[in-house]
């Protein structure tokens, strides 16, 4: 009885209790079931009527692009892409699906069955089991319309493709999405059931090791994957290995074939795809009856705040929930620092320590680093236009890097307990917050140059990059010292234009990233466009834009905490 007390299945549940039970919370929950089932009908018909809206818009526009050019290049080049770009998409959404069940999951109760139910004798399976089922198959829909809407315009794009042709690339993407969705379902459900919460300290580090690991090998797969894509030298033989590296790329080969692609193993795919989908989503619901009652109980908690961070605008807020109740730093750091014996020291070594004790952090800054690099070495090869969009790609992806390692930052904004007996004023202290981040991103930014230079692909726009870390940290920490949402915000003002709401909600959370855009942006274009090497114009352009977003982070820190 005491199993059944702390939420565990217990074995004198019998079935006529288990009965009863349910039939009382489905008739306590009856209303709600209605108005639930009125609200999935209305989002029915909002996706039915968006697809008849968009879908005939997607097939013009595919059109038009393909008629555009007599020779179809840019048809060509979206149809010899898609053995790379569908499994790096696929894996994008596997990896952001399963991630999502650290916090949430698929099987998601809510807080009153999970502190009135969970505790009767009741069986475990038949509470849980449909909304297993219920989670898997809302998946299961939107990755079949979000395939079909990326193979329907291939289809389109194909030569030669009549009206069959382009129902078999949506049916095809169909499948591509749905049995990503399934799989992830399936293993989202397994991470439910074999959470670290319950583990002892050694298999729960071993588990979180494992995490990063794995996140930071799809990471690093995914910033390859859209690096060849954006390559036109890049050679055949990296699509063939992507379309078969797991269950993101077996399911998309039919999609590839089917617009006439390099996949002639498409049928020995298929039903590899079928199978693999089929046996994740067997164990995920064999592991759904045994999830502990503490994992429930913590995703149901985490649901109920992200929800109130969401409508309160708390976007923060909102990512600190999803960490659930699993700490975000470990007991002890990977690599113990020693003591620093000078004051100045005393910052950057905490700083430091506190990044070692969330590895993760750190890994994901690498990566996104090196997809910078990776897109600013491959501009000077690109057209006018897409030159731009890789420069600007390039800076997204070094300010997200050094947003991560500010994150020291962030914690002393959040507690002011954090820095009272640090001798230092709110805006010394934000700036002495950027030199762990800049002394961890000049030299990683140097090696990715380096590593560039060896493989022919060097270019200006790589001291630019270089250069533009300053910048970059300081917009940074603009975003960490940025406080809570004001409210005036949210109400905006009226104008003869409409509300200014949705401008100042965007400049609010924006503005660190926009200004670092708006300063840089334009000194790496430039190199880029012109070829040639850096001007010592740029250089001094560079050093004033980072000067003045460090004055503002201490600015902004110091009006913050009005110290």
């Amino acid at each position: 009885m005491a199993d059944a007390l702390v939420g565990e299945p217990a074995a004198e549940a019998g079935p006529s209790a288990s009965r009863a039970a349910l039939e009382f919370l489905r008739r306590a929950r009856r209303e709600e079931s209605r108005r639930r089932r009125r609200d999935g009908v209305v989002t029915l018909y909002g996706v039915a009527l968006t697809a008849v809206v968009w879908v005939p818009a997607l097939i013009a526009v595919a059109r038009a692009v393909n008629a555009a050019s007599p020779q179809g290049a840019p048809a060509e080049r979206v149809l010899a892409a898609l053995p790379v770009t569908v499994p790096a998409l696929g894996a994008a959404a596997f990896h952001a699906l399963v991630r999502s069940a650290a916090w949430r999951g698929p099987v998601l109760v809510d807080l009153p069955t999970v502190r009135w139910a969970l505790p009767l004798p009741v069986d475990r399976g038949r509470l849980l089991l449909p909304r297993f089922a219920r989670a898997a198959g809302l998946a299961a829909a939107v990755g079949a319309a979000a395939g079909a809407v990326l193979g329907l315009p291939a289809g389109t794009l194909s030569p030669g493709s009549g009206t069959a042709g382009r129902a078999w690339a949506a049916a095809a993407g169909a499948w591509s999405g749905a049995a990503v969705a399934l799989t992830a379902a399936g293993c989202g459900a397994l991470v439910e059931r074999y959470d670290g919460r319950g583990q002892g300290r050694s298999e729960s580090r071993r588990s979180r090791v494992v995490g990063a690991v794995a996140s930071a090998a799809v990471l690093a797969g995914l910033a390859l994957a859209v690096v060849t894509a954006v390559d036109r030298d890049a050679s055949p033989w990296t699509g063939r290995v992507l379309l078969w590296s797991g269950p993101w790329g077996w399911p998309a080969q039919p999609l590839v074939a089917a617009v006439g692609g390099p996949a002639p193993g498409w049928p020995a795919a298929l039903a590899l795809s079928v199978v693999s989908t089929a046996v994740v989503l067997v164990a995920g619901a064999r592991a759904v009856p045994a999830i502990p009652a503490s994992a429930l109980r913590a995703r149901a908690t985490v649901a109920e705040r992200m929800t109130a961070s969401v409508f309160s605008l708390e976007l923060r807020q909102a990512r600190l929930a999803t960490r659930g109740g699993r700490s975000a730093t470990r007991s002890r750091p990977v690599l113990r620092l020693p003591v620093p014996r000078r004051r100045w020291l005393l910052v950057p070594w905490r700083d430091a320590t506190g990044l070692l004790r969330a590895p993760a952090r750190p890994v994901r800054a690498l990566v996104r680093l090196a997809a910078a690099v990776a897109l600013t070495a491959l501009a000077p090869a690109a057209r006018t236009t897409p030159r731009v969009v890789l420069a600007v790609l390039a800076l997204t992806a070094a300010y997200l890097s050094a947003a991560h390692l500010v994150e020291p930052a962030r914690l002393d904004s959040d507690d002011l307990r954090r820095r009272v007996q640090l001798p230092y004023s709110s805006g010394a202290l934000a700036l002495w917050h950027a030199v762990v981040p800049a002394a961890l991103l000049v030299p990683g930014l140097a090696a990715g140059a380096a590593v560039a230079v060896a493989a022919g692909r060097g270019c200006a726009g790589l001291a630019v990059l270089v250069g533009c870390v300053p910048a970059l940290v300081g917009a940074a920490l603009v975003s960490a010292y940025r406080g809570a949402l004001p409210p005036q915000a949210v109400v905006g003002t009226d104008t003869p234009f409409g509300n200014t709401a949705m401008f100042q909600l965007a400049g609010w959370y924006l503005r660190g990233p926009l200004g670092a855009l708006v300063t840089t942006g334009p000194a790496l274009a430039l190199v880029l466009l012109h070829r040639g090497p850096a001007p010592a114009a740029v250089a001094g352009w560079l050093a004033a834009a980072g000067a003045a977003h460090l004055w503002w982070a201490h600015h902004t820190a110091r009006r913050l905490h009005r110290t």
